[in-house]
């Protein structure tokens, strides 16, 4: 009898803490390492690193896709497959090259999965660009997976995404018992942050990335401040190599309002400490912060841009961008006027909603195996 597990490899660009990097990690650590073990195909280093050797996992690297390095690209993945027999499964996490790995490793016998983190953004040459590159791997993965029903469409089709044999919605569980809010962490993470117990608390998780709109964040603050001079903003995630965001709270003169925590291993921590979430982007696959703010009480004020499936309780109110600012601090401030101090039992509505991390890997555990079988 073969005891080894399933060897899966993760193809994505770095393990950093990030939505889709978080959220394999959780899977990474609810599933049955001796049944089924992650490994990692990545361009450069990340802050899950540490944490992957330490469970086993084996990283490998390789160049980074640009488009114009095509055939240098294609040739190391071919090299690296040739050279490494030993995964039943890929699962492809970048979008863009995901055609030119994912037909190489069904070449070698892999079975390959094309997964969708994010819905279309706004149209650039960028991401026209994208969605030329990436369209072929409608036709060169076994199965699909997405985090939401909207991100499986604008990635893969009406045809896939209805297709329930080879596609399926993943939900991006969280681990609950960890989320849950517990009024002692909260003192304890304002005291740690130099915040006292009145202070009013807004804020936002999620890197730096114009995506995430944090210029216009900082605009909501400022309407704040006018109606609640002494509210701080909270802000946690990988700052942007310019330091644009910064600068631009400098030049709203609100800088001295704002904390910048970087990035965090301890995000449920840090929402206990808030009253109430602000998430401004314009265009997410899931936008799983808003479900971890609300597993912790969170008010939450979140642009339309943010798919539906995300909101789990009563908690969030949808705002359209283009109602402003001062809309939003409007929508804000009566949130926090109206917030529930009681929060640990909102935990509960997320469970309800399938974002039980538990849940969520042992079916991924249950299709890997399955699926490693009938190579």
């Amino acid at each position: 009898m073969n005891t080894n597990p399933v060897r899966v490899l993760h193809v994505i660009g770095a393990m950093n803490r990030a939505g889709a990097e978080s959220m394999i990690m959780n899977l990474y650590r609810a599933c049955d390492t001796r049944r089924v073990q992650f490994d990692f195909l990545v361009n450069e280093t990340g802050d899950y690193d540490g944490e992957i050797i330490e469970r086993g996992g084996r990283i490998y690297r390789i160049p980074r896709f640009t488009l114009a390095n095509y055939a240098s690209y294609r040739k190391a993945c071919a090299e690296f497959f040739a050279e490494h027999d030993e995964f039943a499964i890929v699962h492809g996490h970048i979008g863009l090259p995901a055609a030119i790995y994912l037909r190489i490793a069904r070449e070698n016998g892999m079975v390959a999965i094309a997964h969708s983190h994010a819905q279309n953004y706004p149209l650039s040459p960028q991401e026209l660009a994208f969605r030329i590159a990436s369209r072929p791997v409608r036709h060169n993965a076994d199965y699909f997976m997405a985090c939401s029903m909207q991100a499986g469409i604008d990635r893969f089709g009406t045809n896939i995404a209805h297709d329930e044999s080879r596609f399926h919605v993943l939900n991006n569980g969280i681990d609950l018992a960890s989320y849950r809010f517990d009024e002692n962490t909260r003192h304890s993470v304002r005291k740690e942050l130099g915040i006292d117990a009145e202070t009013p608390v807004f804020g936002h998780v999620g890197r730096f990335d114009p995506v995430k709109n944090h210029r216009f964040l900082l605009e909501v603050f400022a309407c704040i401040l006018n109606d609640m001079p002494n509210a701080r903003l909270v802000l946690a995630g990988r700052p942007d190599e310019d330091g644009s965001v910064r600068a631009y709270s400098h030049e709203l003169g609100i800088e001295d309002r704002i904390m910048f925590l970087g990035v965090r291993s301890d995000v449920a921590r840090i929402l206990s400490a808030f009253d109430v979430f602000v998430f401004t982007s314009f265009k997410e696959g899931l936008g799983m912060a808003v479900v971890e703010a609300q597993a912790t009480g969170l008010p939450c004020v979140v642009s339309t841009g943010v798919p539906e499936i995300a909101r789990v309780s009563d908690l969030v109110s949808f705002l359209d961008l283009d109602a402003g600012a001062q809309a939003w601090a409007d929508e804000a401030l009566r949130c926090y006027r109206n917030r529930n101090t009681h929060r640990a039992s909102a935990i509960d509505d997320v469970r309800r909603a399938g974002f039980d991390i538990n849940e969520s890997a042992a079916w991924l555990q249950d299709f890997y195996l399955e699926h490693a079988c009938r190579q």
